[in-house]
């Protein structure tokens, strides 16, 4: 007798591409081996990085147990207030226009942001392509719909601004442009402060949406206010939207899973609504958000000692990565390999997209044992001191070779 699984309709799934990196470079042996297809910042010496605020205010909540018992739907008080600050300044904050909720990181801070959108009447996205891999399934996930325009010129390694402008002059009003803040991820390639202002103007004049990504705010420029201005600048320029924040990155909170989505309101009469909205799609998925992570992110905001202290610990982290950045274009460059490489010290954030081809990157695996992405995107922060000089050979000689 046959026995057919109930879930026999389900097809199988291919992993995610980078943890196949991951689980290959776990079992490499070579002395040699690099990783840098991981999106986490690594220490000076390669290892996981605790930020030293985050260091202080574990050692304050161990003394402070407040136990685990629920916290609230929409979050930990102390922290969303804090992530407001955090993210559009504290006059902004205080205005009351804001509807907070805290999420399972910016993961869960998009769906929530996708969701609250969709309970509005809005589900059409434009989305600039290359994208970090997860817009488009998780925008198709709750049945609404995406676009795609060209964010990045592969041949010029740069920028394509006039496709984004083309994008937003062409899109029907209502459509929701879904855009990173800063640090672009994958390219490391963002718009500038009169860009933005540019696109601003352009959203606001046809009524299109904008909904923000920050997940790297602080390690584009070192200040975190200055990272912050697209969402300062379109909230002063009177615009509804949505901001999705994570503090995985800039935190070092990865598996705590910290983030917030923050729903702008200019008419105040309705923030309620979109409050209660929020709290009750969260309390019909997940009804809370985990506490740990959350709680030391609150003993940091509610400290102005260890808050300044933090925007010293995302100013170290900037200023390594830029350092690293800086060796790498020095080095290509004494070694002439073929090719511009400026794009390494033009971009900003935790990844150079470096231009390498699908072929190039697996002979660096194959050959060098340097984990990279297929797409070429490369985290910055897995070089060292001890590994730039071999990762930059090992580009130089898959270039050659390839030429």
């Amino acid at each position: 007798m046959t026995v057919t699984s109930k879930f026999a309709s389900l097809t199988r799934e291919e992993p995610d591409p980078i943890m196949k990196t991951m689980n290959a470079y776990a079992n490499d042996t070579s002395a040699n081996k690099i990783e840098v297809a991981i999106g986490v910042y690594k220490d000076s010496l390669g290892g996981s990085y605790l930020f030293p605020s985050i260091a202080k205010a574990k050692q304050h909540l161990h003394e402070n147990d407040p136990g685990h018992n629920y916290t609230q739907m929409s979050g930990i008080p102390s922290f969303v207030r804090g992530a407001q600050r955090v993210i559009f300044g504290e006059e902004i904050a205080s205005q009351g226009k804001i509807a907070s909720l805290q999420t399972i990181s910016g993961t869960g801070a998009i769906h929530m942001g996708l969701l609250v959108y969709k309970e509005a009447g809005y589900k059409n996205y434009y989305l600039g392509l290359p994208a970090w891999q997860n817009y488009i399934p998780m925008i198709e996930h709750v049945g609404s719909t995406v676009k795609t325009f060209t964010y990045y010129d592969e041949a010029k390694k740069t920028l394509d601004f006039e496709s984004c402008i083309q994008a937003l002059e062409s899109a029907p009003k209502n459509t929701i442009f879904l855009l990173q803040a800063c640090c672009h991820n994958p390219t490391g390639a963002d718009f500038t402060h009169d860009q933005w202002v540019q696109i601003t103007q352009i959203m606001k004049s046809r009524e299109l949406l904008p909904m923000l990504d920050i997940a790297y705010q602080g390690f584009a420029s070192g200040d975190k206010d200055v990272d912050a201005f697209p969402i300062r600048h379109m909230y002063n320029e009177g615009l509804d939207f949505v901001v999705c924040q994570s503090f995985s990155k800039n935190m070092g909170l990865y598996s705590e899973r910290v983030g917030c989505v923050h729903v702008v309101v200019q008419d105040k009469t309705y923030v309620p609504h979109a409050q209660s909205t929020l709290t009750a799609m969260f309390r019909h998925e997940c009804s809370f958000a985990p506490a740990y992570g959350a709680r030391l992110a609150s003993i940091i905001f509610e400290d102005p000692k260890l808050l300044q202290e933090w925007n010293q610990d995302v100013r170290n982290v900037r200023d390594r990565m830029q350092h690293m950045r800086q060796l790498v274009f020095d080095k290509l460059t004494k070694l002439a390999t073929p090719g511009d490489w400026s794009n390494v010290v033009e971009q900003t954030g935790l990844f150079w997209f470096s231009g390498l081809t699908e072929e190039q990157n697996n002979r660096l695996i194959e050959k060098h044992n340097v984990y990279s992405t297929s797409m070429g995107r490369v985290n910055i922060a897995g070089l060292n001191e001890e590994n730039v000089d071999y990762f930059c050979k090992a580009i130089d000689e898959v270039v050659r070779a390839t030429s």
